[in-house]
């Protein structure tokens, strides 16, 4: 449970650090201070993730979903990425107009799928090295 843990921190740090580099990009910033809006934009991303509840709920499922296919968890995280926006969109009525909402959306779930796709591949991999050995000795 442990090493789910440590890929899903992974995860989330990706997804919040990318998502950050969107928001920077497509909502503008001061070419000499690209680092600072992404790290601006990120931290912001990762209070949205706090407050919304995504961070628990990806977190809980992380911990407990065990399935072969690892598609099936990027697909679960990339739904909850879904509801909790609209949750955050909701609670700040409307925090971005239709077409920027609509980008930040495919590029959040292109991200949490690539991200959570991997995590759950390495996961995978490394479950599938731990039974080879087991099975040697």
């Amino acid at each position: 449970m442990m090493k789910r843990i440590v890929v899903w921190l992974i995860e989330t740090c990706l997804e919040v650090l990318l998502l950050g580099v969107v928001l920077t990009l497509l909502l503008g910033h001061d070419r000499n201070s690209f680092i600072k809006d992404v790290f601006i934009y990120s931290s912001g991303i990762g209070l949205l993730f706090f407050s919304t509840g995504y961070l628990l709920t990806t977190i809980i499922l992380r911990a407990m979903w065990r399935t072969p296919k690892p598609w099936l968890y990027a697909a679960a995280a990339t739904a909850l990425f879904f509801i909790h926006f609209e949750i955050m969109n909701v609670a700040a009525r409307g925090a971005f107009e239709p077409p920027a909402r609509f980008r930040i959306r495919v590029a959040g779930a292109c991200i949490v799928f690539a991200c959570t796709f991997v995590g759950s591949m390495a996961l995978r991999r490394n479950s599938t090295m731990n039974a080879e050995l087991h099975s040697r000795f």
